[in-house]
């Protein structure tokens, strides 16, 4: 090997060991700031909620995106006003509410399974595996919807979202001009793709969360559950999660059930089964049929790795994140490596 090969393979060798270092860097990156690229997606998922209403009133009136925008952004506060002036005091009170009697209620659970000798083993168990339980559960809900951090998190979420809808294509431009000039109109289609799969999913999920509060409360309701509406809200909201949420919502509307009766628990378990099961069954093959299919296996393993690494946070997004990787995947590697457009089917 002369000297001129010497030369030429340790250049590559620089070359390809700046790029592993670059790599190792950004990976790190990422683990110790995976909380700010969570809500950066999180800004980013505002933004396609605001688009979705005000490009869909865009085309149907002629209007610019400007106007429409301000539009929908105004009609989304007068929502969030009026519905604050007429259920915000009696959501607050009963929320505060629920907080305080939840240790109350985990003592009368445990009361109830002393009356059994198998309950009682049970009971026993968890006084000794967690003595502090009950005042640990209030204190932490307490803590939860008190922090100012959350607060200061949503409000940063919630100005990047406005900005991001309000300049689009700004940003994407800027974006797509990070890669080679002849990959730009690639990427800027697989921008698209995930732009539109993340408007018709959220729109979707939105729709679900509405359905899902509004059963379960008119459900609770019926029953004669104390706390019924902020355990509806918890519902709706916990269906943003899938497969996870709706089993943390039902914990709670179980226990309250519980400490008035064990007949008022089977009711209520079996209310959340037949909501959840019209959901699964009936709602989400519906309404979000024309979204992105997503595979409950690789749904929860994205919940499961992403709360691992980044908590509650790493678990809300997990879904829709999930759903825009998985159409990066088959745009960029499936149809561009592999050739494989779809429209051939293997028997």
């Amino acid at each position: 090997m002369d000297q001129a090969e010497r030369k030429d393979t340790a250049q590559h060798a620089l070359v390809y060991v700046g790029i592993g270092v670059t790599v190792v860097v950004l990976l790190v990156l990422l683990w110790y700031a995976i909380d700010v690229f969570l809500l950066l997606f999180m800004g980013i998922f505002i933004a396609v909620l605001l688009r979705a209403p005000a490009d869909w009133l865009a085309g149907r009136t002629g209007w610019s995106e400007g106007v429409t925008l301000s539009l929908v952004i105004f009609l989304l506060l007068a929502l969030l006003s009026v519905g604050a002036f007429f259920f915000g005091r009696t959501v607050a009170n009963q929320s505060w509410e629920l907080t305080q009697q939840l240790p109350k209620v985990v003592e009368k659970v445990r009361e109830r399974l002393r009356q059994t000798e198998y309950g009682a083993q049970i009971a026993e168990a968890s006084e000794t595996s967690t003595p502090e339980a009950a005042q640990a559960l209030g204190k932490g809900l307490r803590l939860v919807g008190t922090t100012f951090a959350a607060l200061g998190s949503f409000v940063v979420v919630l100005f990047l979202g406005i900005f991001l809808a309000w300049q689009p294509g700004a940003y994407k431009r800027g974006f797509v001009r990070l890669f080679p000039e002849r990959r730009r109109k690639r990427a800027r289609e697989v921008l698209n793709a995930i732009g539109h799969m993340l408007q018709r999913w959220l729109v979707g999920q939105v729709v679900l969360m509405t359905i899902v509060g509004v059963l379960t409360w008119i459900g609770l309701h019926l029953l004669g559950v104390p706390f019924a509406l902020p355990l509806a809200l918890f519902a709706a909201f916990a269906e943003f999660v899938p497969y996870i949420g709706p089993i943390v919502a039902g914990v709670p509307a179980v226990l309250v059930a519980l400490a008035e009766g064990p007949e008022l628990a089977i009711w209520v378990a079996g209310l959340y089964v037949a909501i959840q099961s019209i959901e699964s069954y009936l709602l989400t093959p519906l309404i979000q049929q024309r979204a992105v299919y997503l595979p409950p296996a690789l749904l929860l393993f994205s919940q499961v790795i992403l709360g691992v690494t980044a908590g509650p946070l790493g678990v809300i997004v997990a879904t829709p994140l999930a759903a825009a990787g998985l159409v990066a995947v088959n745009k960029l590697y499936v149809e561009d490596v592999l050739g494989d457009d779809g429209k051939s089917r293997s028997t």
